[in-house]
């Protein structure tokens, strides 16, 4: 039995759809008024934010379902600044120590070019400096870091 490529695209994406559509959040159903007791014990009810809605659904005979609500809940300013800070430090794979070199470098560098006349030798320096701004490992340290290279306003 050989079946169309269309009908395996659709046979694959079907799949995918039930897959990602599918409740990863447990959830727990109580229904009627004997379930009371039994929902009071569940640990979603205790971070349940409407008790009181819950439990008079039950006694009117209705059913309720209690879901993990973490998964959908929006990140807190803090951790989003402690993830950014975690993911910060992992990615780093130019050392600091390397780091501060081309800091002093890039510094000493601008330093003395602002302190030369204008001319030749001038030139010279600020073609060099541009070609060591350019250097891959200079721009990685500094992006890893999310520090602009500064320049001193010699270079745009």
């Amino acid at each position: 039995m050989s079946m169309k490529l269309s009908e395996l695209k659709k046979q694959i994406k079907d799949n995918i759809y039930e897959i990602l559509s599918e409740e990863s959040v447990e959830e727990g159903t109580y229904v009627g008024t004997g379930a009371i007791d039994a929902l009071q014990k569940d640990t979603k009810f205790a971070a349940a934010k409407d008790k009181t809605t819950a439990l008079n659904t039950l006694k009117a005979g209705g059913s309720v379902t209690l879901e993990n609500e973490d998964e959908d809940r929006e990140p807190t300013k803090a951790e989003l600044e402690k993830e950014k800070i975690k993911g910060a430090h992992a990615k780093k794979t130019i050392s600091d120590d390397q780091f501060e070199d081309f800091k002093t470098k890039l510094k000493n560098i601008v330093k003395k070019i602002k302190a030369m006349e204008k001319g030749e030798k001038r030139n010279d320096k600020m073609v060099a400096l541009k070609q060591f701004i350019k250097n891959p490992k200079l721009v990685k340290a500094f992006k890893e870091r999310d520090v602009k290279i500064d320049t001193g306003d010699l270079i745009d």
